[in-house]
């Protein structure tokens, strides 16, 4: 799930005051409201919650539509440079509205923080700029511009480039005109490059050694006599991409797959799988996809993709391999025993481990009363392949994330009779209404795709205070658009909300890892009565029956429970063990400044990264985490700021 982004460029200016009053002068009835499907603070403990700086609202003011932008951006980043430059923290603080926030992605701190608001932007700027010797910054491409995403708000959105003693980085910034002038209101500062140690060239190619390319290739990948310097855990897309950025920084490292190919964790879904959304995030680093990808990517074709991906980059990977043993000596060094396709064991002492099997945990099913007695077939989601065996069977699919909707489509399509089970409210919206606003600054446009390195410095440049405001505006605006889509699946017995914190599916994605569904097709069956909806949970199974809460006893050949995963932490424990796991930070979840917990960066086991997230997240994360780790094995990398 990529952020909510502050430049939108296929996302009209909204009034979503106009949208409401129109809902209202039609008469429609208002949706139902459910009680939440989780706590607002379920795995969420941010506490810097502020209004958008809205026009007339004590804050913002609307900027001039003659305004001259560049000449604005100039002024801002001339006095930035020389508070960064002469370490003055009083005159950076400054520059930023009273509740304004700093973002920083290890330039400043080597990790990645937030300073919500003057008092922590003060404290942070004092203890990290007399540390950090800032020079050139200056503007890079593209032209500062004014966003108007809403009516009634508007910014200057920059973009920077600057060195420090060690690192190139870049930066977005949002300027909000103030009864004061032009005040920063966000700071996103991101690691770009470090200093003496650039990507290295292509080499030559040419054969002229005494081996075979296919032969080099094996000889390269058995690490014979030699270790990693990072073991990488997990063959997805993290940890493909993370070990192309750090090939191209020179760092070697070993991937241990556990599936016989790459790519099998995505062959082996549903037949029927396609990613949710458009492919136009989704690129991989160092390699996007041809043109004329398939826009929704089906799910096997994406595992060939990896595949690919691991030879055109020449990654080293070990499958139909895992971990039979991992301890860490006082010192953090790590003793790694690897099974090598049943065949041979290996012991490995890399400097870094990196974690990357899975966004979740393990499958979750949970245990429900008779089930061993029941007759029919209970199957978790993961272990459904095809509905084509079922043909003229009844089934029931219990959840309503995407995985219940998409196994409850793919019968539905064949005829098959089948019924969805929702326990709790899910999120709905439309593909037509919300692609263009989550993912308008990366969509192809007459067929040339923009700068990835841009859109996704805008893509996640909004720290989560402001993110979470205009989520939540998103999520009215959509409700308002796919009003008569949610209206019907009420009025099919199905329950719908906003969110976690009414922000959509932004909170979901950072805390659940659930609870939505991007309509790619099955909401029009439930809607047209070919996917049955009950409400409820099983309360225990008989011998031939399938028993609802309030003993509803209902005929069913096939269950399958789209019940979702377990923890993240658990994953780490069947592959590393209770001591390393017991060591584990918490993972998904927000912390207090809004950052999540230990995905990316500290986990708090010394030199273990723990690598999650969608292709888009891989992509943009698998760049930082490279930098830092070749920085501490080059002995450069500063003691993270932990103030």
């Amino acid at each position: 799930m990529s952020p909510i982004a502050v430049n939108q460029p296929n996302h009209h200016v909204v009034d979503v005051a106009a949208l409401k009053a129109s809902v209202r002068a039609s008469d429609r009835p208002p949706l139902p409201q459910w009680p939440d499907a989780v706590s607002p603070d379920y795995m969420y403990k941010f506490k810097y919650q502020h209004p958008l700086p809205v026009h007339g609202q004590g804050v913002g003011l609307k900027i001039p539509q003659d305004v001259d932008a560049r000449s604005i951006a100039l002024e801002i980043v001339a006095r930035l440079s020389d508070a960064w430059s002469q370490g003055d923290a009083d005159a950076f603080t400054n520059l930023f509205l009273e509740h304004g926030v700093w973002r920083d992605r290890a330039v400043f701190t080597w990790d990645y923080r937030t300073f919500n608001w003057h008092s922590a932007i003060s404290k942070a700027s004092k203890d990290l700029l007399p540390r950090t010797q800032v020079s050139e910054v200056k503007l890079i491409d593209p032209s500062p511009s004014v966003e108007r995403p809403y009516a009634d708000l508007s910014f200057l959105q920059v973009h920077l480039g600057f060195t420090t003693g060690l690192v190139g980085a870049t930066a977005l910034m949002t300027l909000v005109l103030t009864s004061q002038g032009y005040k920063i209101w966000t700071l996103n500062t991101v690691i770009d490059s470090l200093h003496g140690h650039p990507e290295i060239p292509e080499r030559d190619g040419h054969m002229t050694g005494p081996h075979s390319w296919e032969a080099q290739r094996a000889i390269d990948t058995d690490f014979e006599g030699m270790d990693p310097e990072v073991l990488i855990i997990g063959g997805g897309q993290n940890g493909l991409m993370t070990a192309a950025r750090l090939k191209a920084l020179g760092v070697s490292s070993l991937i241990i797959e556990r599936n016989a190919r790459i790519g099998d964790n995505w062959r082996g879904r549903y037949e029927a799988l396609s990613l949710h959304l458009p492919h136009w995030a989704d690129h991989f680093a160092y390699m996007p996809y041809p043109k004329h990808w398939p826009t929704y990517c089906p799910a096997a074709k994406l595992g060939d993709w990896f595949e690919w991906y691991v030879s055109a980059l020449e990654l080293h990977v070990w499958t139909s391999s895992s971990v039979t043993s991992a301890s860490q000596d006082d010192s953090g060094l790590w003793t790694i025993t690897i099974n090598r396709g049943g065949k041979a064991s290996r012991t490995f002492r890399p400097k870094q481990l990196i974690m990357a099997t899975s966004l979740a945990g393990v499958p979750y099913s949970p245990t429900i009363p008779g089930r061993n007695a029941f007759k029919g077939t209970v199957r978790h989601s993961t272990e459904h392949d095809s509905s084509r065996e079922w043909v003229g069977k009844k089934v029931l699919v219990v959840g309503t994330s995407s995985s219940g909707f998409d196994t409850a489509f793919d019968f539905a399509r064949r005829g098959i009779d089948v019924t969805i089970l929702q326990r709790s409210p899910t999120y709905i919206m439309s593909l037509t209404n919300s692609v263009p606003r989550l993912l308008g600054m990366y969509e192809p446009k007459d067929g040339k795709r923009p700068d990835l390195e841009v859109a996704d410095r805008i893509a996640y440049g909004l720290p989560l205070g402001p993110m979470e405001e205009m989520g939540r505006r998103l999520a009215v605006e959509l409700e308002e658009l796919d009003y008569e889509l949610l209206q019907k699946m009420e009025e099919r017995g199905f329950k719908t909300w906003r969110g976690q914190r009414r922000t959509m599916t932004q909170t979901l994605g950072f805390t659940k890892n659930g609870g939505f569904y991007f309509d790619a097709g099955a909401c029009e069956q439930i809607i047209n009565g070919n996917i049955k909806v009950e409400q409820g949970h099983i309360d225990h199974f008989t011998k031939d029956k399938v028993v609802l809460n309030g003993g509803r006893e209902q005929e069913y050949d096939l269950v399958v429970l789209a019940t979702g995963f377990s923890n993240t932490i658990d994953s780490v424990r069947a592959t590393l063990g209770d001591e390393v796991a017991d060591r584990f930070k918490p993972i998904w979840g927000m912390d207090e400044e809004g950052e999540l917990n230990s995905a990316w960066r500290d986990t708090g086991v010394p030199n273990l990264w723990l690598m999650v997230g969608t292709l888009q997240a891989a992509r943009y994360h698998s760049k930082s985490v490279a930098l830092r780790i070749k920085a501490r094995l080059e002995g450069l990398e500063p003691q993270p700021y932990i103030a």
